[in-house]
């Protein structure tokens, strides 16, 4: 048993600090968090009577940071590479844990085994961390939510739903269904975007290109003839030459600009904005609502199949919906829900659930089969997504071909006017 220190944050946002007593650190993480404190530090105040040194979560000796360790053996480990595991690797991971939990495997070998066949070692690594913690009396869930990079509280509540169930196994499948469909829709919002943006990226490459390397060597010859330029050519030219003279500065300030909105986007103000904004944007908006809809009832069914209640799967459901307004939205749901109202009822208000699924939830209350009844709502939504990126997409491109052929033709024209108003004048 080990003393730790530890900062965190509480409802208000005010810093608190204390200490408390833990086999580990991943569990005095667990015991902090269980007192509604989002932790900012832990460090070690007093160690065990053991007479080691300061043993890392998985029984290690730090001898250099983390980049060199000494095990539990005695041996001599490099610990390379920082990056986190994909969504795909967690899934390939969750379903082999819950097979080999179903055929019988104890959990403590199930993690080490599964912790060696990791492709991106720092995952292997944090593994064999969870693995150390539980061996020494930590829960899973406990052990998992020291990692919330990794495993978000949605991934630990549904754990810890089945530790005290007993049917682990069987909610890890349902976990492993649920990533893999929040897995397709983060694929869709890619595809709805990336076309785009490669369209506009290679429009700025091709513009650029005119606008540094052929529209000067039209300019110098119309400068050389000393005639004044049509209105359009000027502009064109004007341009050109802004460009060419600020060329290093540009970069700068669109790069400055990108990391000024960068952090200010993560600042409380900044993300409510921008939330706010996508989910009213036009085109988009229609999609991003749509997806807000889907993965908010494919989240609910998936804990209240779980067996946990409405009001912890409502406050789950805000902290990993990824979207300021959806957050307050369900938090506000949630408080209204403790003072009497009912679920059906709340959703209605605000608009931002569509009358169908208020509808729905409500004959899903009404029958006793809520779960259900969202799993049906979220399946629906998920063919609403797709047929909503095909019509995104149908519709951006002939708009995008368009403004981009204009913005071309326009430098086109733009060029060749002097040279069609000298041969008028030459058949005058």
């Amino acid at each position: 048993m080990a003393e730790f220190k530890y900062k965190a944050k509480d409802s208000s946002g005010r810093t608190r600090s204390g200490k408390v007593s833990a086999q580990s650190k991943a569990q005095a993480r667990a015991l902090i968090t269980r007192m509604r404190l989002n932790v900012l530090q832990i460090t070690t105040t007093k160690l065990d009577n053991s007479g080691g040194k300061n043993n890392g979560d998985d029984g290690t000796t730090p001898i250099l940071g983390n980049m060199i360790v000494k095990d539990k053996d005695g041996k001599i480990q490099l610990q390379l590479g920082a990056s986190e595991p994909s969504t795909k690797d967690l899934i390939v991971f969750t379903k082999q844990f819950a097979t080999m939990i179903g055929s019988g495997v104890p959990l403590v070998q199930a993690i080490g085994v599964l912790a060696e066949q990791q492709v991106v070692l720092s995952f292997g690594r944090t593994l064999n961390k969870i693995r150390f913690s539980v061996e020494n009396g930590a829960t899973l869930s406990e052990s998992l939510e020291a990692y919330p990079k990794i495993f978000d509280s949605l991934y630990v509540s549904l754990v810890r739903a089945g530790e005290a169930s007993g049917n682990l196994d069987t909610i890890l499948l349902t976990l492993t269904v649920y990533l893999e469909k929040a897995a397709k829709i983060k694929s869709q919002v890619k595809s709805a975007m990336f076309y785009p943006l490669m369209v506009v990226a290679v429009a700025v490459i091709v513009i650029t290109v005119l606008l540094v390397f052929v529209v000067p060597i039209f300019a110098k010859q119309y400068s050389d003839s000393g005639k004044q330029l049509p209105f359009m050519t000027a502009m064109v030219v004007n341009a050109s030459t802004f460009i060419t003279t600020h060329f290093l500065i540009i970069p700068g300030v669109v790069f400055g600009t990108l990391f000024a909105f960068r952090a200010y986007i993560r600042t409380s103000q900044g993300r409510a904005i921008l939330d706010d904004s996508l989910l009213r944007l036009p085109g988009f908006g229609v999609l991003f609502r749509k997806l807000a809809v889907g993965r908010f009832c494919n989240t609910m069914s998936t804990m209240l199949t779980a067996g946990l209640n409405i009001l912890e799967a409502l406050t789950i459901c805000a902290a990993s919906s990824g979207n300021m307004t959806i957050e307050k939205f369900v938090l506000g749901v949630r408080g209204k829900i403790e003072q009497g109202a009912k679920f059906s009822e709340t959703l209605a208000e605000g608009g931002l659930i569509p009358s169908m699924v208020t509808s729905m939830v409500a004959v899903g209350e009404a029958t006793g089969a809520l779960d259900d009844m969202l799993v049906k709502v979220s399946q629906f939504y998920e063919d609403e997504v797709d047929v909503a990126v095909k019509t995104l997409l149908s519709m951006i491109e002939p708009i995008m071909i368009v403004v981009i052929g204009g913005i071309v033709g326009f430098i086109v024209i733009a060029m060749y006017l002097p040279i069609f108003d000298m041969a008028s004048l030459g058949s005058d």
